[in-house]
């Protein structure tokens, strides 16, 4: 067997050559797949950490809009409280008036207040009025321009 191993050596050899290059060439698939493993575990934390940090970004979004309502909201109650302030002013106005005019002999309570619609009536009448007077002095013009000429025509008429 010695001498078959002898005849046979370089065969042998390459043989264990060849099987060691296997050896070597599953030590270099490990390392890849290891390698690949790495990258993907790396990936995978990226993708966890992109995640986490699209979150608190949205957390963030939603605090500056809240935070922007909470200011709105704020301007809006310094706004009532300044409409409450002028109000008490206006109702206290209106109460001084009411009393100026109660106080010049006017009683609010027995006097009727018009309706727009009764307004509209009166203001209709007015005008109806109006074109009617302007229609008597445009008569009474008439008149006093005949007056005027009465006394020319009289001389004139019994001279004929």
């Amino acid at each position: 067997m010695l001498s078959k191993l002898k005849d046979n050596l370089g065969l042998v050899v390459t043989g264990l050559a060849l099987m060691g290059s296997v050896g070597a060439g599953f030590t270099a698939v490990v390392e890849i797949v290891d390698t690949l493993t790495g990258i993907d575990d790396r990936m995978n934390n990226i993708e966890y950490e992109f995640v986490t940090l699209k979150d608190s970004t949205y957390v963030q979004n939603d605090i500056a809009v809240l935070y922007e309502k909470i200011m709105q909201l704020e301007m809006a109650a310094q706004n009532v409280g300044r409409f409450n302030e002028e109000m008490a002013t206006l109702q206290a106005n209106l109460y001084n008036l009411e009393q100026t005019v109660r106080d010049g002999g006017f009683d609010l309570d027995r006097y009727y207040l018009l309706e727009k619609w009764e307004y509209q009536d009166l203001n209709d009448s007015i005008t109806r009025m109006e074109t009617q007077v302007q229609t008597v002095n445009n008569s009474m013009w008439e008149l006093n321009d005949l007056r005027t000429r009465l006394p020319y025509l009289e001389p004139n008429h019994h001279s004929h």
